[in-house]
């Protein structure tokens, strides 16, 4: 796997500016909250549990919205739109594959963000 960079957080930065404090802030949500929803939707997903599947790839698609992660965002939209309305259901298994190769890069790449703006 290519070495993690940081992210651009242009969304975050439109809203806050240069209010780091705010944005160290939301890194740090971002890091303490999406892995228990992550091992949540994961279990969901495996037990076809499909309504908290739902429930779970929309509040995880907030966080990765918030920080501006596209690739992520979709693939949880897509994930909760099936889940929810009990269609091709197979797909959310092959969705939430796509999602689990990227997400510990995911949170590297959020990781290194959050140290460098806590250095600022």
């Amino acid at each position: 796997m290519g070495q993690s960079t940081i992210l651009e957080l242009q969304g975050l930065k439109e809203n806050f500016g240069d209010d780091n404090e705010i944005i160290v802030s939301i890194l740090d949500m971002f890091l303490q909250e999406v892995p228990t929803d992550y091992d949540n939707l994961k279990q969901a997903v495996e037990n076809k549990n499909y309504e908290a599947a739902g429930l779970l790839a929309h509040k995880v698609k907030s966080s990765y919205r918030t920080l501006d992660m596209e690739t992520e965002t979709f693939l949880l939209q897509e994930i909760e739109n099936k889940a929810k309305n009990n269609e091709d259901l197979e797909d959310v298994h092959q969705l939430f594959d796509q999602f689990n190769q990227n997400y510990q890069e995911g949170l590297n790449q959020v990781k290194l963000t959050l140290d460098h703006h806590a250095s600022l």
